[in-house]
């Protein structure tokens, strides 16, 4: 079993922190991970742990939620490659919150979604997601290239590496009324407002 997780970060190259030892790793072993043969499948497993802990991590304004036992939503907009990875979180609570996940959800249902993983295939529809989820607490995360430049809060991105790493418009994410943990704060590129593209 060591073998096989050492293996898998080797490929990856991915680096051991606080939070992907102590918070997502513990989850990673329980699942189907470490029988995955593909790099892109143990990439998207790895992905898949970050969202888990940004709906642990991220904290939303009382009213992003209609009850205190209301579920976390996270959501997909378009063709995703995660696969099976998700697997691993259904079922899962979030700070006390049912975690529901929502794949391939049209445009007009983003609203009642909390995370919001927008899909390479909606590039070109970018522009008006974000319009749309515009300083509302939803906390929207993406591969796109330049996803952070045009306001989104967290793109996911390999190093030369191929370190997997986050990328972060902190002051979007401040618009929307969310606040990050230092711990992902701590693992991410942030970007400030000087780097941010003017409309």
């Amino acid at each position: 079993m060591n073998y096989k997780k050492d293996k898998l970060f080797h490929h990856l190259k991915f680096k051991s922190t606080i939070l992907s030892a102590v918070l997502f790793f513990n989850m990673l072993c329980n699942t189907a991970i470490v029988g995955a043969d593909d790099i892109q499948a143990k990439e998207y497993f790895l992905k898949t742990a970050f969202l888990y802990n940004f709906a642990r991590l991220v904290d939303w304004p009382v009213n992003a939620f209609k009850t205190a036992a209301s579920p976390m939503k996270l959501c997909f907009m378009g063709n995703d490659s995660f696969a099976d990875a998700l697997t691993g979180i259904r079922n899962k609570k979030a700070n006390s919150r049912s975690l529901i996940i929502k794949r391939n959800i049209a445009l007009n249902k983003v609203l009642h979604c909390h995370i919001l993983f927008i899909c390479q295939s909606e590039t070109n529809n970018l522009h008006n997601i974000l319009h749309i989820t515009a300083q509302l607490p939803i906390l929207t995360v993406s591969e796109i290239p330049g996803f952070t430049q045009k306001n989104g809060h967290i793109r996911f991105f390999l190093r030369n590496d191929n370190t997997l790493s986050l990328e972060i418009n902190l002051e979007a994410v401040n618009k929307s009324h969310l606040t990050i943990s230092s711990r992902i704060l701590s693992l991410a590129k942030i970007i400030t407002s000087d780097e941010v593209s003017k409309p």
